[in-house]
């Protein structure tokens, strides 16, 4: 199985692509299985790694982010990434949870849903925020009141000025949602990335 997985992460979306366009915001979507969150997650691994920035990771509901835990580093080491490495999330019913590697806290866990529990936090070392499964598919969940402007307010609040990246993970879904109502986006079907507001946004097709 290792071997397999070693494999096919190869064949999985490279990120890299997606933030050489230097976005303030990325929304990437694409099938199921293309590897999204995978990507995201050794891509944030790394940079702590070698250059100690932190990140958020954030879902829609506390639910979701503690499904989302069930296996959160072990595909990445199953594909022989980071194996001499150990990961734990440190979970909090008050406060943000922590990822922590080697007994170093390196990441945050919000759900977006009370992401008022950020309003005493502070994060000087986050330099990149994920929303995973930011699209809704139809079944039990629904987008927020506001939510638009409410995940802005996050935004704000972890970067306090500074310079961030934040990358929007979406299943191809549909495309009407309200962040691409809010922003007038659309998906670049010609083409694998389309440019908005002057570049700070990008919609990255993943085919």
């Amino acid at each position: 199985t290792a071997i397999i997985l070693r494999l096919e992460f190869i064949m999985f979306w490279d990120l890299s692509k997606t933030l050489s366009h230097n976005a303030l915001l990325s929304f990437c979507i694409g099938e199921r299985g293309v590897g999204k969150s995978f990507a995201a997650k050794k891509f944030v691994i790394n940079d702590y790694l070698k250059n100690g920035n932190e990140f958020v990771y954030i879902r829609r509901y506390k639910t979701e982010l503690e499904t989302a835990y069930e296996g959160f580093f072990e595909q990445l080491q199953s594909a022989g990434l980071f194996e001499e490495h150990t990961f734990r999330i440190q979970q909090s019913k008050k406060k943000v949870d922590k990822f922590i590697v080697d007994k170093q806290v390196f990441g945050y866990g919000i759900p977006l849903s009370t992401s008022n529990i950020l309003k005493s936090a502070s994060f000087p070392k986050v330099k990149t925020i994920i929303f995973d499964e930011f699209l809704i598919d139809n079944g039990t969940y629904h987008y927020l009141r506001n939510e638009v402007i409410q995940f802005l307010d996050v935004i704000e609040t972890i970067a306090r000025l500074r310079d961030i990246r934040v990358i929007l993970l979406g299943n191809a879904i549909s495309i009407s949602n309200p962040y691409f109502d809010f922003f007038k986006l659309d998906l670049p079907y010609k083409s694998e990335f389309k440019t908005f507001k002057n570049g700070t946004i990008l919609v990255n097709y993943i085919k």
